[in-house]
């Protein structure tokens, strides 16, 4: 058996080292858009965002697996206004233990510290946006062209456009090309008349240069709408989403991620899949990338990584199984990514599931052909050399790799931490999936097929790579890396770029 599982650790590894939270940004990212500091001409305060009106949405974008950037229109600093801090003197918002905890973790504080400025933002991007309230956008943010255009563009692409409190005022003058407002005839909300009331009676003056329900009624054809005051109230009218005061984040931010989920249809979709000795965060450095843009599915298989499944009797069957699961996720098809061992995998499920499996991108990978197995085809290759780099278990049935040949084989381009990291984590792989052999005809044959090369890999030689690409003969288009076997962590953004180009 020994000998029928000579191999070139042609099998991945890859990166172990998981996102500090769990998928965190795996979901694509949402810009969060707040003011930049002001004063106000009526009661002479200094002025900016409303805690509750970030950190509430925040949490729940960050909670559903969305990374969050925030943006002003000038970048740089944002401000906080004094009621909305929990710990301010007033004591009028102490009870917000979300903004507190967020105001004592200073890496989400080093965010609002260097915001990224407006103008400088790509919204190809962002999957959604956000503008939070606050006292200060009823003087950063009225009748200012620059954010009323770019919450308008957004609007107008579909993605979900959303703002709260004070921030709808942005919406008083956003105007479609055709002149017409944006929110004519649209069901929205923003601060109420009722809840300026109590504002200024609670401080003894007026504090608002003019109110957003007074105008909003003003509006052709409005149909603004307020609930009782300080109620947690949101709307949604196609994709613009708003919400009332404060106590309206959450809200607001739940009915963008049911825009969200709805619209996942209009992206196109990856699932992930990574190789021997190896498990899902093999992808951890280009995932959240290529969600900017799409949605990502990324696999763990049986007996990999975290899986506590005993792998002396997983094989390809299994392996299949779990890809077929996360495609029929999905409503509609998939483009299947596989890395090393995984071209096995996507190749039968191409075969098996012709119907939901738009095109195959290989990196690096096994391409084989109908009754071919993984061993098969290193064993062809290497003529019946063998390599002294495997170590078995008792009974044969697990493999793993000795770890003094991990590093320059796998990922000899590595910087050493990563190295490290490659050895500290592996783990043996299962020695039936090597073995079992493919089926494949004609379904898996008019399955769009690419190949992503690595031309300097000595786990899967270039040479060996080149091969399997001339043999199959039906991919459309090879890509060359000038990288080891992992490309995906030396040069992710070069990946990303060439992963997202294949149409």
């Amino acid at each position: 058996m020994k000998k029928t599982i000579v191999s070139l650790l042609a099998l991945t590894f890859s990166l172990t080292v998981a996102m500090a939270q769990h998928n965190a940004g795996n979901n694509g990212k949402i810009l969060m858009i707040a003011s930049n500091p002001s004063v106000s001409k009526t009661t002479g305060w200094p002025i900016g965002v409303w805690y509750a009106e970030l950190t509430h949405p925040y949490w729940a974008f960050t909670e559903a697996g969305y990374s969050v950037d925030i943006a002003s229109l000038e970048g740089g600093e944002i401000k906080f206004d004094g009621f909305s801090d929990p710990e301010d003197a007033s004591q009028y918002a102490a009870f917000d233990y979300i903004s507190l905890g967020f105001k004592k973790d200073p890496a989400k504080m080093a965010l609002t510290k260097n915001t990224l400025k407006l103008s400088a933002v790509d919204p190809k991007d962002y999957k959604a946006i956000f503008v939070c309230g606050g006292q200060g956008p009823m003087y950063t943010m009225y009748k200012n062209p620059e954010i009323s255009k770019f919450f308008t563009d957004f609007y107008q692409t579909g993605k979900p456009a959303a703002a709260i409190c004070h921030g709808t005022c942005v919406l008083l003058d956003a105007k479609l090309p055709n002149g017409k407002y944006l929110v004519e005839g649209k069901r929205w909300t923003g601060f109420a008349n009722s809840e300026e009331n109590y504002a200024d009676a609670y401080v003894g003056m007026k504090i608002q240069p003019f109110r957003i329900e007074d105008e909003a009624r003003k509006m052709p054809n409005s149909r603004f709408q307020v609930a009782h005051m300080f109620d947690a109230f949101a709307l949604r009218d196609g994709n613009l989403i708003t919400g009332q005061q404060q106590n309206s984040g959450a809200k607001a931010a739940e009915l963008v991620l049911q825009a969200l989920q709805e619209q996942k249809s209009k992206y196109p979709t990856y699932v992930l899949v990574h190789g021997a000795w190896a498990d899902e965060s093999a992808w951890g450095a280009v995932r959240n990338q290529l969600a900017l843009r799409a949605n990502v599915e990324v696999v763990n298989l049986p007996a990999h990584g975290a899986d506590n499944t005993y792998g002396a009797n997983i094989g390809l069957k299994d392996y299949v199984n779990t890809v077929t699961a996360a495609v029929n996720k999905y409503p509609g098809k998939v483009t299947l990514v596989g890395h090393s061992m995984a071209g096995m995998i996507i190749s039968q499920v191409a075969e098996n599931l012709p119907n939901k499996v738009d095109k195959l991108i290989y990196v690096s990978a096994f391409l084989p052909k109908n009754g071919e197995s993984l061993n098969g085809i290193v064993n062809k290759f290497l003529n019946g050399k063998t390599l002294d780099i495997f170590e078995f278990n008792a009974d044969y049935t697990l493999i793993g790799v000795k770890k003094e040949a991990i590093p320059a084989v796998v990922c000899d381009d590595c910087p050493q931490a990563m190295k490290d990291v490659l050895v500290k984590y592996h783990r043996p792989d299962p020695v039936k999936g090597f073995n079992d052999v493919v089926t494949l005809g004609e379904r898996f044959k008019k399955t769009p097929k690419y190949y992503i090369h690595t031309k300097n890999d000595n786990a899967v030689p270039f040479a060996l790579q080149q091969q399997m690409v001339k043999d199959n003969g039906t991919v459309r288009k090879v890509f060359e890396m000038n990288t080891s076997h992992l490309p995906f962590v030396v040069q992710p953004q070069a990946f990303v770029d060439i992963v997202l180009s294949i149409q």
